[in-house]
């Protein structure tokens, strides 16, 4: 792996060689070489033409004219780039705010700076929007960070903050925007976009107001598990571009970046909940640390036990445990923590910019913590008929909604259980930025404890788990809402023991219909041989283990196995065929469609499970935009459904995995993961049946 030591020498290398993103999308719109021909013809500006005919950024001018978009003979400098035609967003900076960007660095003129911190200044500020249209300030996030990164390969956050301004990455206020020229829209800001090549820890550190964690963070080394950002072990030159894999050609991911998301309580939590105040010497450094220990220790006895209380470092001390939680792998902004595409009633508007004026229900995803002792967290988004309505569109962790969940009902939120309304995410850090070169923190308001209360909750209730949200690499190489992403052998880290003829492709719909959860999937191709790690339970207990796919004649047959060990698991039944169309006719998968009586459709329903599946759920939908077409109620070829894998007693502290492995021998027989489900016995053998959501 890539850590800081390294980092800094190669930094430019590294952005140079990836400014497209890590998506390996090939723009024509952004070449390293422009080709003359795609020059703009008309009469309306360029971006560069707007540039260059203001003096008022003459300074811009002159860093685009001099940077090169790659580090290679022939390549063409920004400014070029910006002549040509395509889809641009420029977040532009004065003069003044790039003679205060040089007065920081205690440097006089551009001539004074290194390649690399000219490279970071031009690249940070400009968006290569490919084929789709340019930002304009509509489309920017309120909290959270653009879909597309810059060239620099970093995603910008974006905060409206109370003057209804637009801030970018934290410093750059838009003082004037969508300035539209014939190649994209300039947006005039009054601070240069720098993004911070701090590692997570180190972002933290910088924060006045987070000095707890930080400090828990070195006492317990977690940070040194946070320096990680590219792993050179998959970089190659020889990597195609583009592989066809069933009827589709995917686009190869070029590159593996390592990154991380923390939720992290500021100083005054600790304060407020201890009953201790953070003491700081003359150089902002804590002095009462071990009786913050001392004292947390003793909060979170309950949760994480007492073991080697003298060892901070040891993964069963309990203050490690806390911190442990705390942490998550994927680089993760506000706004991407959950997702929105098909669920209930969510007409989604522009695929790539999802609006988020009218939200049915909520949203949630589960994340998988670090540390030995694995956990869960539940994060959730209210919707607009949150039973609060002054919380519309906030994000906890660990709530415990209450849900309009009859069949006729539209699952919004009815309320909470008691005392477990969950913890607060913040969309920002105040003037603190939280965007680290691999990855993204969000202060939190109260602290967060994987408690026994939690996991009973948690096992109470059924687990629905997107498989493209178990998978931290899509989310740290942006990578979720792609359209078709195939992987090389070792590039998800879940995904172990992959055979040399095992073909992975991950796809999203973007505003075609399909039956998929937040409308991607991932589709494996070949003569098929993979482990994939499970997320963990959360307490011991008797579970079934669900996987929600579509059937189809494309589908192929797998044999399924399970069990802790992923040199050695056991079969979970016959091999699976997923060629078969469920129906009323189908004496192996009887789905019926609903009708008018309950107790018919729970008999219906009653006879799909003791084959072996449930219908899909109500909570999503055909995936066209519509809302309106509930998957449980579409039946025939590519029937969404849910396979019961198994019944099996699990325990929280121990890794599960599947192994699928292809019983045709056919290139061609797709294998198609979507997501997965976990129900304990408190939900498939509970006094009421379990819900249709």
């Amino acid at each position: 792996m890539f850590n800081l030591s390294q980092l800094k020498s190669l930094i430019v290398c590294i952005i140079a060689c990836c400014a497209m993103g890590p998506a390996p999308v090939v723009l024509s719109s952004c070449s390293e070489v422009i080709d003359k021909s795609n020059l703009v013809v008309k009469s309306e500006l360029t971006a560069a033409d707007y540039i260059s005919q203001n003096p008022d950024f003459s300074l811009a001018e002159a860093l685009f004219k001099r940077v090169k978009l790659a580090n290679i003979d022939g390549a063409s400098p920004i400014y070029s780039v910006l002549s040509a035609r395509g889809n641009y967003t420029v977040f532009l900076p004065t003069n003044e705010a790039v003679q205060h960007h040089l007065d920081s660095l205690g440097v006089a003129t551009l001539d004074d700076l290194s390649d690399e911190e000219l490279e970071a200044m031009a690249k940070s500020c400009i968006i290569d929007n490919g084929d789709n249209s340019a930002y304009e300030t509509p489309d920017f996030p309120t909290s959270g960070a653009f879909a597309v990164s810059c060239l620099s390969d970093r995603l910008l956050s974006c905060n409206m903050d109370d003057n209804a301004d637009y801030i970018i990455n934290g410093t750059s206020r838009v003082i004037k925007g969508d300035i539209e020229v014939s190649n994209g829209f300039v947006h005039v800001v009054d601070a240069v976009i720098f993004p911070s090549l701090n590692t997570l820890d180190e972002q933290i550190a910088e924060a006045d107001n987070l000095k707890i964690f930080s400090y828990l963070l070195q006492r317990t080394t977690f940070c040194d598990s946070l320096h990680e950002y590219l792993d050179l072990s998959y970089e190659r030159t020889d990597r195609p571009l583009t592989v066809h894999l069933g009827e589709f050609t995917y686009n190869y991911a070029q590159h593996r970046y390592v990154g991380y998301t923390a939720f992290v309580e500021p100083d005054d939590v600790y304060a407020r909940v201890l009953g201790v105040t953070p003491q700081l010497d003359e150089e902002g450094n804590l002095t009462n640390g071990e009786e913050i220990i001392k004292k947390l220790q003793d909060h979170v006895a309950d949760a994480y036990g007492s073991s080697h209380l003298d060892d901070l470092s040891h993964p069963d001390n309990p203050v490690n445990r806390f911190v442990g939680y705390h942490l998550l792998y994927g680089r993760m902004a506000y706004n991407r923590l959950v997702f929105h595409y098909n669920e209930t009633g969510y007409k989604y508007g522009d695929w790539k910019n999802p609006q988020m004026a009218s939200v049915p229900t909520n949203v949630w995803e589960f994340y998988t913590t670090m540390g030995r002792h694995h956990g869960l967290v539940k994060i959730t988004q209210v919707g607009d008929a949150g039973f609060e309505h002054d919380l519309d569109h906030k994000i906890f962790l660990n709530r415990i909604s209450t849900y309009a969940n009859g069949p006729h009902d539209d699952y919004h939120e009815t309320g909470v259980v008691p005392g477990y309304a969950g913890i607060l995410v913040n969309t920002d850090n105040g003037e603190n930025d939280n965007n680290a070169i691999n990855g993204y923190y969000h202060t939190i308001n109260d602290l967060l404890v994987y408690t026994t209360g939690v996991r009973n909750e948690m096992y109470k209730r059924r687990i629905r788990m997107d498989i493209a949200s178990t998978l931290p690499e899509l989310a740290t190489n942006n990578l979720r809402g792609d359209f078709k992403t195939a992987f090389d052998r070792g590039y998800l880290s879940r995904f172990v023991r992959v055979s040399s003829e095992t073909q992975i492709g991950h796809s999203h719909a973007q505003g075609s219909g399909w039956l998929a959860l937040w409308g991607d999937e991932f589709r494996v191709f070949g003569l098929y041989d993979f482990v994939y790690q499970l997320p963990p339970v959360p307490k011991d207990g008797t579970y079934e283990v669900r996987m929600g796919i579509s059937h189809g004649p494309i589908r192929g047959m797998a044999q399924i196995y399970f069990g802790d060990n992923p040199d050695n698991l056991g079969p979970a039944g016959l091999p699976y065929d997923m060629r078969q169309t469920p129906g009323a006719n189908n004496t192996a998968i009887t789905w019926v469609a609903d009708v008018d009586d309950a107790s018919v459709n729970a008999e219906n329903d009653k006879t799909l499970r003791n084959q072996g599946y449930l219908k899909g759920p109500l909570y999503f939908t055909y995936s066209n935009g519509r809302a309106d077409q509930p998957i449980r109620h579409m039946s025939g070829s590519y029937c969404h459904i849910r396979k019961i894998i198994l019944t099996a007693d699990m325990k929280a502290d121990k890794i599960y995995y599947l192994r699928f492995k292809s019983a045709l021998r056919k290139l061609d027989a797709e294998l198609n993961l979507d997501y997965f489900e976990y129900a304990s016995k408190a939900v498939y053998n509970d006094v009421l049946p379990e819900d249709y959501w």
